[in-house]
């Protein structure tokens, strides 16, 4: 199937979903910024199993229409490959191969080291549900799986820092909250019971002021001897009297 046969077959695809009243409504189509990402489930062709948007849902993924015999998508795919291990994880990325024919995807895809699930779009149904006309087209999901930006080839020459933004904006909207625990909210006085108890339980300051040396102690009076009492055999004894002289 030419190139040119793809993208009359697009169009006819996007006239038919809109005429049919479908989830779209008359002012967007599938694939535009603002809409849910079309799903998809198919078979990875790099042994990554099957590649699935729900799969990964709750995760801010990048989404690559791309073809073999593309030039641009070389550099597309690399630089997408270094943002996703820049990430560490954080995001994801999925390869969608719109050739003819799946051989030589995979080839490919090693050749460019290429280490995120690389599928091949059969009779390029997932094209025509994203409504994609341009290679490479490269479409950047939230969190929630809604179309939050887009870049095709005549838009863009080099996207690669503004998907980084992109990707680090969204990246930063879907991180949770961190509510106040009220046990931090009590932090500063727990903190300051502990301290006092640390006090307490320590009698030695860590830095305690010298003692006041004690005043001189004043010199013990001096007291008078006491007479001592006479005893009874001092008593007896006493003095002698003197002899009555006779005569």
């Amino acid at each position: 199937m030419s190139f040119l046969r793809t993208h009359v077959l697009a169009a006819l695809s996007v006239l038919s979903l809109v005429a049919c009243g479908g989830a779209i409504g008359s002012s967007q189509t599938p694939g535009e910024v603002g809409t849910k990402a079309p799903s998809f489930t198919m078979q990875s062709l790099n042994g990554k199993g099957t590649v699935s948007l729900n799969g990964i849902a709750g995760k801010v993924t990048v989404v690559e229409f791309w073809a073999t015999w593309c030039e641009p998508c070389k550099k597309s795919l690399v630089d997408l490959e270094e943002l996703r291990k820049k990430s560490g994880g954080s995001i994801e990325v999925i390869g969608i191969a719109v050739d003819d024919t799946p051989r030589g995807v995979e080839a490919f895809a090693k050749a460019q080291g290429l280490s995120f699930p690389i599928a091949w779009d059969e009779n390029h149904s997932m094209m025509f549900r994203w409504s994609v006309t341009e290679m490479p087209a490269t479409f950047v999901l939230d969190g929630k799986g809604r179309i939050r930006f887009v870049h095709e080839p005549e838009k863009n020459k080099d996207p690669a820092e503004l998907i980084a933004r992109e990707v680090a904006q969204l990246g930063e909207e879907n991180a949770p909250s961190e509510p106040k625990s009220p046990v931090a909210a009590a932090e500063p006085a727990a903190t300051s019971h502990v301290a006092l108890a640390t006090a307490v339980a320590d009698p030695t300051p860590a830095a305690a002021a010298p003692a006041p040396e004690p005043p001189p102690a004043a010199a013990p009076a001096t007291e008078e001897p006491k007479p001592r009492a006479a005893t009874k055999s001092a008593a007896k004894k006493g003095v002698a009297k003197p002899k009555k002289k006779k005569g």
